[in-house]
């Protein structure tokens, strides 16, 4: 135990450390004098074991590491450029593709125009399409099994090793099963049939049912006593049919060319058979801010039709090649889609107008119908409005008049005089309506306007109007 005495305290706290006890140096010194130690002993080897810093190892190593962190740290210096360089090196020879520098400077440039790539997809028709899933992996080349592919690693997550229970196929077939006991045993837990019997003595009716909790069995007839339910005339499959006439249409559609654009009018009905029953649809739709289309006939298709534009507005927006459609070229897409459509005995319900500018930024105004036939003229108009509306355009832009003498002020008047002539003699129209005016600064789109100074004190002339007597 004694040996214990000559060990010094290790504890972190003390930093000052003591010289070792020497017990010979302590008995040959008395109380009154000092103790005089020479350097001798002080360098004399120690008898018992000695912390850190007493060691001359480590004094050794402590020095030759200073000097080696000295010579790390001055390498390092010398190393350093003087002014630190934070660019991003060079690309490899042969890199990037032009190809992909086009389409990221295209996307830079819609992102300066505020036309956002994700905004555009969340506002599509196209992609809410449940079946657009099955075309996107079509045409990226994922197949069924690639498309449970993981970036995890194949310890963690392997399509090949899953069990097949582990499918979609076997889960639906399993909860098949499943809500087939769930039915089982529901039947068996319902209450006993409830016999209803006359007050004779004579045999229970066969009158019977059911009482559980599903009211909508209550009443059945049973399938023991009258036979099984015939449903054979609920048949469905059989011939492949098509839309013979449409069910809720738009009417008239205007146009005028004039020095500089065009501008297209169209009210916002939409008539269920001889029921204004849609009072807000818009039947004017801008393609890609330089052309404006507008829909007269069904508004299923012109709803069909939309989605098709909207697929052609992304593709044109985020191609490498920078070039967009323009009215010329969007109506000789779609005048071929109306044609095809008619060629397979399924036509799209619908005559359209399409007013923009051409290749040559000249005013563009051209329709459509749902056989495929195009026409263009200064001023065009589909259904009622080609009978009421063209000879008012006729008489106000005779052929002899050029473009370039009529105003865009001129032309909106000229429209909003027809609007008003149709709202008055159309019965399927309204005197709310929509304009827009396509120009080489964009198009410029009014909507839910309302004819201004109707009076209806013409009528009161009509032979059979009010309580006149005819």
């Amino acid at each position: 135990m004694l040996g214990l005495g000559n060990y010094e305290s290790s504890s972190e706290d003390e930093f000052e450390k003591k010289p070792a006890f020497n017990p010979k140096v302590s008995q040959h010194t008395s109380k009154s004098q000092p103790a005089v130690v020479s350097e001798t002993t002080l360098k004399r080897e120690p008898s018992g074991p000695v912390l850190g810093p007493m060691h001359e190892e480590f004094e050794t190593r402590q020095a030759v590491g200073e000097q080696s962190s000295t010579s790390r740290t001055l390498i390092h210096d010398l190393t350093l450029p003087p002014i630190p360089n934070l660019d991003i090196p060079p690309s490899p020879p042969g890199s990037p593709n032009p190809s992909s520098n086009a389409k990221f400077a295209h996307f830079l440039s819609l992102k300066k125009q505020d036309v956002h790539f994700n905004d555009k997809l969340a506002g599509s028709a196209s992609l809410k399409n449940p079946s657009l899933m099955r075309k996107l992996m079509e045409h990226a080349g994922i197949d069924d099994q690639a498309q449970y592919s993981s970036s995890l690693p194949p310890d963690l997550w392997n399509i090949s090793k899953l069990p097949n229970w582990g499918y979609k196929e076997e889960l639906l077939r399993a909860q098949k099963g499943h809500n087939a006991k769930a039915e089982e045993g529901r039947l068996r837990g319902q209450r006993d049939i409830v016999e209803f019997v006359s007050g004779s003595t004579s045999a229970p009716s066969k009158l019977t049912t059911t009482m559980d909790h599903f009211p909508g069995t209550w009443g059945r007839p049973r399938n023991d006593v009258y036979g099984a339910y015939d449903s054979s005339y609920l048949q469905t499959t059989g011939p492949k049919t098509h839309t013979q006439s449409p069910a809720v249409t738009g009417t008239s559609v205007l146009a005028v060319k004039f020095n500089g654009g065009v501008a297209i009018a169209a009210d916002n009905l939409a008539s269920y058979g001889s029921l204004a029953r849609f009072t807000d649809v818009k039947r004017l739709r801008v393609f890609s801010d330089s052309a404006v289309v507008g829909f007269s006939g069904d508004v299923s298709d012109m709803q069909y039709i939309d989605r098709l534009l909207e697929s052609i507005d992304i593709k044109e927006n985020y191609s490498a090649h920078g070039n967009q459609l323009n009215a010329k070229n969007l109506h000789t897409y779609l005048s071929k889609v109306f044609y095809k459509r008619r060629s397979e005995f399924n036509p799209l319900w619908n005559h359209i107008l399409v007013a923009g500018f051409d290749s040559d930024k000249k005013p563009f105004l051209s329709s459509a119908d749902l056989l495929g036939t195009t026409f263009s003229a200064p001023h065009l108009a589909t259904g009622f409005g080609a009978h009421l509306a063209i000879p008012i355009l006729r008489r106000l832009f005779p052929e002899d008049r050029p473009i370039e003498e009529i105003s865009k002020e001129e032309a909106v008047s000229a429209l909003k005089d027809c609007l008003k002539v149709l709202w008055y003699r159309d019965a399927r129209s309204m005197d709310k309506y929509s304009l827009a005016l396509i120009t080489q600064d964009g198009v410029e789109v009014h909507e839910d306007q309302r004819i201004e100074a109707q009076s209806w004190a013409f009528a009161e002339s009509i032979k059979g109007y009010g309580a006149q007597a005819v």
